[in-house]
């Protein structure tokens, strides 16, 4: 994957993320959630130990990355979907 090509599958995971938070809040507070400041209403640890495994916690920008990632095998990023993702 180039650059061009990472720059859009994580601008895509931040807006991902975005509407993520805004279906999980009420109407007064998802007007104020933006790209600019999500990460205020995400937890500080990105990381699971489970298993003895360290994985990448659900519903951040780095896991809609991954599963970006692999819809990409299937589809153009300009047709994935937030439906495609979960």
């Amino acid at each position: 994957m180039n650059r061009r090509m990472s720059k859009k599958v994580k601008q895509k995971s931040i807006l991902f993320v975005v509407e993520w938070l805004k279906s999980m809040l009420v109407e007064e507070e998802k007007e104020k959630v933006s790209v600019h400041n999500y990460k205020n209403y995400l937890p500080q640890e990105t990381h699971i130990y489970a298993n003895k495994q360290l994985m990448v916690s659900s519903f951040t920008p780095r896991w809609f990355t991954k599963k970006i990632k692999k819809v990409l095998k299937s589809k153009p990023i300009d047709k994935i979907t937030y439906n495609d993702i979960i």
